[in-house]
């Protein structure tokens, strides 16, 4: 069953980020915890580390779409 991955909240009052690297492509497995995309808020980038170990099947959102928080990014197959 596929899982979604959300852009999480980080700060109060941040409402979007910016994807500016994906880590990891389709097909590929991942830990949890492990960095699977780079978000750029506020001028800063942030790590966005996978919250279930998996296998990502789909990504959603290219590098340089700006995505608001709690929108699914990618999807996964849980491991």
């Amino acid at each position: 069953m596929e899982k979604e991955i959300k852009l999480p909240q980080w700060g109060e009052g941040m409402e979007d980020g910016e994807i500016s690297e994906w880590l990891v492509s389709v097909g590929d497995e991942f830990k949890k915890g492990q960095v699977i995309a780079s978000i750029e808020i506020d001028k800063t980038i942030a790590e966005l580390e996978a919250p279930f170990e998996g296998k990502i099947t789909s990504i959603v959102h290219d590098v340089g779409d700006v995505i608001l928080v709690g929108d699914v990014i990618a999807l996964a197959q849980e491991i």
